[in-house]
């Protein structure tokens, strides 16, 4: 095994670290109301610093139906299928927020975009707006559907719809939103060959957007990793530093954010490359360097994937089998890194968001399907039973990381290409997140022991160290379905096994060590693993109480009753994991049972599959530090099991 000695000297000062990971997004807005969703925004939502960017597409087309398209049509990206002969869409008005009277006086109906955003809200998270695609109403022609026939009810529609959000969810709120003008211009074939008309649509976007509120932030072009896409960008930047703005005449136009795509593949490839996105990136901010004037807009890869093709899975292309596996961990947890090594050190650039697309539960067609999603259904689509992946535990891994990145020194010149870690700082805690990843799907290959040597940390006295683990048999519940064979209708049982697993689980148990100035820890990774060792201060001191603990009584995919158990996730910084207790209502108060695993719950989300119709259950949930401090019982939540 080689060894890998990796330096941290916490003399050396830090940089302030943003969580700059905490956006993903889905294809259509007119999903987000369903009944998956909904489930999977209570997933996204279970621990604290989850996700808080949310981008999607259509919300100005949301058509009010919800999967329809999906389901009934086979339309995956939710809207009307276009008509095979045509290629124009098949139905010519089929959006539902905006339309035109044949006096010319626009009207709009806000009903779906509230029912989208308030869920949005409901979790703690708040938009990316995609003004796109057109309302319908807008467009030059049907042909032509993507530019409006005039600018000017481009611009009200914009503007209504700002001040509409502004009045439901607060100015505070909506301040922080992000404003972006379109997805992928670069695929219209009139803009790839004169984008102008998409430059003024950006500049009436701007110019209605800060006439309601001038601290929302607008940006785009969002282009993809090719030629056409790189020209539109010079191009759009070459408009908003020094050309002829639409709305105004003057010279220029205010650019908050630039966003790109960049993933990790080209279509067509059959294995994922962080090389591949990190070129592209890299092109990108070479040309972004020659703008000065653009130095503090915030940079966005908002929709930064592993692979294109989030709608196939392995019915496909066998290979995207890797999106079920503890692959995309070490592929996001290294990409992480490269982000702030490239972005932020190389170029200097003000690193805003990095958005993957990976909430696709629609496109999830059944167990392990190998599509773009965080979680997978235990039977086929539109299933609100559901199993993490192990992508989901990068996420819920990275939220323990601090608010300022230390230094790192490594004399191996394969150090951030094949292995690395990120050392961050909270106060008197430190979270160093190590990986061992190369491009390509082998396991059994290059495995690393790593050394890290930590040196003038300014600490001592009694810590703990808490090790959590990504890998092929650890918070990895493909892993342990793979094991039992890939039961297509797996058993009560095999659920349970499966549950057992989901989560971000410990390599080892919690350990008391003496914190010193200057400390070395070990610890050895296989191909593709990634690792969090979080040293926290001995402390006996207990966690708050829980709060906001709601209980609803649910079918499981065999058709069985199970409760549902979620509440709000516990802000300690030196939190471990939940116990949740249970008891049938009329039982004595020494009848309490506790039903979860310790050390296993770490998301504020719980499945109780062991309840049986007609009785009533009540339940209370408790946090626990990593010294084992418990905290007091929540107050008992009600259960009746219809």
């Amino acid at each position: 095994m080689e060894t890998v000695r990796i330096s941290v000297d916490l003399e050396k000062g830090s940089r302030p670290f943003r969580h700059f990971y905490n956006a993903v997004g889905y294809a259509n807005a007119d999903y987000t109301y369903t009944e998956p969703s909904r489930v999977m925004f209570d997933y996204l939502s279970s621990y604290h610093n989850h996700f808080r960017y949310m981008r999607v597409h259509n919300i100005l087309t949301a058509h009010g139906k919800g999967d329809y398209y999906i389901e009934q049509c086979g339309s995956d990206y939710g809207n009307p299928p276009d008509d095979p002969e045509t290629g124009l869409p098949a139905e010519e008005h089929w959006d539902s927020v905006v339309w035109l009277e044949d006096d010319g006086t626009l009207r709009f109906d806000w009903t779906v975009v509230d029912r989208v955003y308030d869920i949005f809200r409901d979790h703690g998270m708040i938009p990316i707006v995609e003004t796109c695609w057109l309302p319908t109403c807008l467009a030059k022609s049907r042909s032509e559907n993507h530019i409006p026939k005039d600018l000017r009810l481009w611009h009200k529609v914009i503007r209504q719809f700002v001040l509409h959000v502004r009045e439901r969810y607060g100015a505070e709120n909506v301040s922080k939103w992000y404003f972006e003008v379109w997805n992928e211009p670069n695929q219209k074939p009139v803009w790839a060959k004169d984008p102008s008309s998409f430059f003024a649509m950006y500049d009436y976007l701007e110019d209605a957007v800060h006439s309601v509120d001038p601290s929302i932030r607008t940006g785009g072009p969002a282009v993809m990793q090719d030629g056409v896409s790189e020209e539109i960008f010079r191009k759009f930047l070459d408009h908003c530093t020094g050309g002829v703005n639409y709305v105004t005449g003057a010279f220029g136009t205010r650019l908050d954010f630039i966003s790109v795509h960049c993933k990790g593949d080209w279509f067509g490839n059959t294995n994922p490359s962080s090389e591949v996105m990190f070129r592209s990136v890299r092109r990108y901010l070479e040309i972004l360097k020659e703008y000065p004037s653009l130095k503090d807009a915030e940079f966005f890869n908002d929709e930064s994937d592993i692979v294109w093709d989030g709608n196939l899975g392995i019915w496909h292309r066998s290979w995207l089998n890797f999106r079920n596996t503890h692959y995309p961990p070490g592929f996001i947890c290294k990409m992480i890194q490269t982000y702030t090594d490239l972005v932020e050190d190389e170029f200097g650039m003000n690193l805003g968001i990095v958005d993957s697309d990976n909430c696709h539960i629609h496109w999830e067609k059944y167990l392990f399907s190998g599509n773009r999603s965080q979680l997978t259904p235990l039977v086929k689509r539109g299933s609100t039973d559901l199993v993490k992946k192990s992508i989901f535990n990068a996420y819920v891994l990275m939220s323990r990381l601090g608010n300022e990145r230390l230094r790192v020194s490594c004399g191996d010149a394969d150090y951030g290409t094949k292995f690395g870690v990120l050392p961050t700082r909270d106060g008197n805690i430190l979270s160093l997140m190590c990986w061992n990843f190369e491009d390509g799907m082998d396991d059994d290959v290059n495995p690393r022991r790593f050394h890290l040597d930590l040196s003038h940390t300014g600490l001592s006295g009694s810590y703990r160290l808490v090790h959590w683990r990504i890998d092929r048999e650890h918070s990895n519940a493909y892993g342990v379905w793979s094991g039992m064979g890939k039961p297509e209708d797996p058993s009560k049982e095999q659920v349970a096994l499966m549950r057992e697993h989901e989560g971000l689980e410990l390599l080892e148990p919690v350990k008391n060590i003496r914190m010193e100035d200057s400390l070395t820890l070990s610890v050895d990774l296989p191909m593709h693993a990634v690792s969090l060792l979080l040293l926290v201060p001995e402390n006996d001191v207990p966690p708050a109480q829980v709060t906001g603990l709601q209980a609803k009584c649910v079918r499981s995919f065999l058709g069985e009753p199970q409760a549902f158990l979620t509440w709000t996730p516990s802000p300690e910084k030196d939190f471990l994991f939940y116990r949740v207790l249970r008891k049938e209502k009329d039982a004595p108060q020494d009848a309490w049972l506790t039903v979860s695993k310790d050390c296993v719950l770490n998301t504020a989300l719980f499945i109780d599959s062991d309840v049986q119709k007609g009785r009533s259950y009540e339940y209370r949930v408790q946090a626990v530090s990593a010294s084992m401090a418990a905290g007091t019982l929540c107050a008992p939540t009600n259960l009746n099991v219809l």
